[in-house]
């Protein structure tokens, strides 16, 4: 019968990777939901700027 189950040092560093990465997906997700905010009261107030230019360009090169 096993009594005591250790566990390496590797196995551990894993887990702490799988739980980093989760964190950095969901601040990733949250700064996501905060530009999407802060776009639509830009919009909403009128203060929005966009380059037209760039905006064209990037609808042309779609086209094509």
């Amino acid at each position: 019968m096993i009594s005591k189950v250790t566990v390496g040092s590797s196995a551990y560093l894993q887990q702490v990777g799988v739980n980093s990465k989760k964190e950095s997906t969901n601040i990733e997700k949250i700064k996501e939901m905060d530009r999407v905010e802060s776009l639509k009261e830009q919009i909403q107030n009128g203060t929005y700027k966009f380059d037209a230019k760039k905006t064209a360009q990037a609808v042309a090169r779609d086209l094509m």
